[in-house]
Formats: structure tokens, C-alpha cells, sequence
């Protein structure tokens, strides 16, 4: 009797022979597992990359910040009037000012607005893509921006409202084009002269959220109140609250939610006129589309799948067909039914294995371009490759079985007889 090792190895010499005596249908019988395995392996690696490069913005702009805003990043509470949003007012800088000086549990607080008319220009050339953002000094660190050059703006530059700004990586090196150097150049904001004074460490593509500080201008808040006169309206207004080390989101917020409601002297039985935001808000909403790419992803693998188990299904009968005098004198000099059995199923699995392989070598191959494309980290991870790998063995299991059933009850002298 032959052992398990041989076993295999003979299984996988009679797939292999089985393939090459009839490539035409051995490759169209396989490519349906091929396409399942690769939809659905796709699906998942393309969840993976999303829920990273959503998981990085996040760390990069702050898990420990808690943003303060007229509105709310989701509409979850059905008992609040939607039109209730508009009477609310929005994150001021005297609400800024209030709670620096109340809460706690806050290591450091900021407050910015997102500013749309400011029109920058560079020696003459308008830049269309920059963002102009009026800060107070503290945005540096709760955010914990990483100057590359030069320097933030300071405390006393922020409350006199200097005319000095702090640029991105990415601006600056398009910038870089017409000045070799950008540090003490001016930039024209508001049709003003501001003087750059340092500059963010390029992050490169913002990737899902766009959450990327490439192309920010950052502009003392006194310095853009006071040459713009920023509307109180502007629905960009925000304040930024970064927790102590050891205080968690929940206590922060509690914190914060407390002295607002001071500052607004609301009553105690009043709803509040504010919202308390945090980015893994925005990271739960996505929840809902990643299960249904995950949905859709196996339902084209399933249907795939099916038609490649009955592809190998119909290869395993003609195997059986092909093989019944072999089987015959096989079981003539004592070979039992479940060997019979085992090596028809090893050969179903090892068919399916290949299918398999095939379709996580097509994923493996479409990683890197689409990383490059895309900015984000698609990468065909173990996990990923063990689900796909799992599925073919499951789907030759079972499409060999019956084939495999069937060779292991033929008579043997029956067999032997058959042309």
C-alpha cells in the first residue's frame, strides 16, 4: 500500500497529466474557481487597504482629538429635528478662549477656520489648489504637526496676528519651481504679503478621507480675522480639543461637553447647540460600505465558485472514466475503497489548489500597480491568501467527492472488464 507521501505525490502526477491531456477544458474548467478566488480575495484585500489607509489618516490627524462644531459628522439621533442644526451657532473663538482656561483633561486646544476667498498667489501666479486655514498657535501640537523647516508661528505672533504663514510639503515643492528658496519668501493672501516661516513635512496623497496638510496654508486666526473679516456664519469654524496622556475620548468629552454648555449657559433640561465630533465617527461610517463590497465580493465568488465546481466536478468524472481499468487492477491487488476514494479526492483538491493559486497570483500581480495609481497600500496579505487557498480546498472536497465516490464502489473485476 502506497503511503500517504506517495499518495500525494502519484494524485498530483495523474492532475497534472489529466490537465495537459485536454488543456482546452482542463482551462476553462478551472477558471471558474479562478475567478472566484480572485473576486472574492480581491474584495478583501481592497477592504484591507481601505481600513488601513482610513486607520492611518486617523493616527496621523489625531484618534486623541475630539473637534467642537455646529454639526454633527452623522445624523444618528433620530429624536433631534434636523432644522434644530440650523438655529445653532457656531465654534467660536470666545468659546475657544473659555474653554482654554476650564477644562482638564485637555493637553493642549486649538481653533481654526477654513478659509475660501483668500485667493493665494505665489510671484504673481495664483495657487488653485491651496487651502488657506486661519489657526491659533496650539494646532501644532494637537495635531502634532511635523515641521520639516523652519518653525510654527508663536504665541505672540498668533494673538497680534502676524502676517506669517506655514505651508505644506507638498505646496512648498511645487512652490520650489519658481524659488529654490521658499523659507522667507512671501505668499500674497488676500492680495497681502505673508511671509513663509516654515514648512509640514510632506505626507503625500491624502487617500481616503483626504484628510492631508500637502496643501494647507496656515495663517494666524488674528491675522485672517483681522484682514478678512471672517463672517461668524462660516460653517468652517472648529475647535480642536487633544486629550491627556491616560484620559480617554469618552472622559474628554464628558469634560467638554460640561463647560460648553456652561459657556452657552444653557439650562440643564436644554438639548445642546453643539456637536462633539471624533475621526473614528468617520471611519464607523464606512462600516456599512465595506460589508457590502464584502456582500458583493462573495456572491461573484460564490456564483464563480459554483461553476468551477462543477468544472472539476465534470474533469473528475472523465477521470474516473478514463481510469476504470487502472482502478480495476487496483483493487484486484488489494487496494481499498478508501484509498481509491483519497486519491481521487486529493486529485479534485490539488486541481481546485491550482485554480486557486492562479487567481491569488493574478491579485498578487495587481497590487503594486494600483498602490502606485491609487497612493494606497494594497497588498495581498497572508490571511487573505490562506481564506483563498481554504476555499479551493473546500470547493475540490466537494466537487471531487461524488467522482471519487463513485471510483471507490466499482466492482473490480467489472472494472477491469470495461473498455
Amino acid at each position: 500500500m502506497l503511503s500517504s507521501g506517495l499518495l500525494i505525490k502519484e494524485s498530483l502526477r495523474l492532475s497534472v497529466q489529466q490537465l495537459l491531456s485536454n488543456k482546452l477544458r482542463s482551462g476553462l474548467s478551472l477558471l471558474g474557481v479562478t475567478i472566484g478566488i480572485f473576486s472574492i480575495i480581491t474584495i478583501l484585500t481592497s477592504i484591507d487597504a481601505l481600513k488601513k489607509d482610513i486607520k492611518g489618516s486617523i493616527d496621523k490627524m489625531g484618534n486623541q482629538v475630539v473637534f467642537v462644531s455646529k454639526w454633527p459628522w452623522t445624523f444618528g439621533d433620530s429624536d433631534y429635528p434636523w432644522w434644530e442644526y440650523f438655529k445653532r451657532s457656531q465654534a467660536t473663538y470666545s468659546d475657544y478662549k473659555k474653554l482654554k482656561t476650564r477644562l482638564s483633561k485637555a493637553e493642549s486646544i486649538s481653533y481654526s477656520v477654513e478659509i475660501d476667498d483668500a485667493s493665494p498667489e505665489f510671484k504673481g501666479n495664483v495657487i488653485d489648489n491651496a487651502k488657506v486655514e486661519g489657526t491659533t498657535q496650539e494646532f501644532v501640537d494637537v495635531f502634532d504637526l511635523d515641521i520639516e523647516k523652519g518653525r510654527f508661528f508663536s504665541t505672540m505672533e498668533s494673538l497680534s496676528g502676524n502676517a506669517v504663514a506655514v505651508i505644506g510639503g507638498g505646496l512648498a515643492e511645487e512652490l520650489n519651481k519658481s524659488s529654490n528658496h521658499i523659507l522667507g519668501e512671501d505668499i500674497v493672501v488676500w492680495g497681502r504679503k505673508v511671509k513663509i516661516i516654515g514648512i509640514v513635512k510632506k505626507e503625500g496623497q491624502g487617500g481616503l478621507l483626504g484628510m492631508n496638510n500637502d496643501q494647507k496654508i496656515y495663517v494666524p486666526f488674528s491675522y485672517a480675522n483681522n484682514v478678512s473679516f471672517l463672517s461668524p456664519d462660516n460653517d468652517n469654524q472648529a475647535i480642536q480639543v487633544r486629550a491627556k496622556q491616560g484620559v480617554s475620548l469618552d472622559d474628554l468629552m464628558f469634560d467638554i461637553q460640561q463647560h460648553m454648555r456652561s459657556v452657552r449657559k444653557l439650562r440643564p433640561k436644554e438639548a445642546d447647540d453643539f456637536s462633539l465630533n471624533q475621526l473614528s465617527i468617520v471611519a464607523n461610517g464606512f462600516n456599512g460600505i465595506f460589508s457590502v463590497l464584502n456582500i458583493i465580493g462573495w456572491v461573484i465568488g460564490f456564483f464563480a465558485l459554483i461553476v468551477g465546481g462543477f468544472g472539476i466536478a465534470n474533469i473528475m468524472y472523465v477521470s474516473v472514466t478514463e481510469r476504470t481499468n487502472i482502478i480495476g487492477v487496483k483493487k484486484a491487488l488489494g487496494a481499498k475503497r478508501s484509498y481509491i476514494l483519497m486519491e481521487f479526492l486529493i486529485e479534485s483538491i490539488i486541481l481546485c489548489l491550482m485554480g486557486g493559486l492562479i487567481g491569488l497570483i493574478f491579485v498578487g500581480i495587481l497590487t503594486y500597480p494600483i498602490s502606485s495609481m491609487s497612493g494606497m497600500s494594497f497588498e495581498l496579505s497572508v490571511k487573505n491568501a490562506a481564506i483563498g487557498l481554504s476555499i479551493s480546498i473546500l470547493i475540490g472536497l466537494i466537487s471531487g467527492y461524488l467522482p471519487a465516490k463513485k471510483a471507490a464502489l466499482l466492482d473490480a473485476v467489472e472494472a477491469i472488464r470495461s473498455k
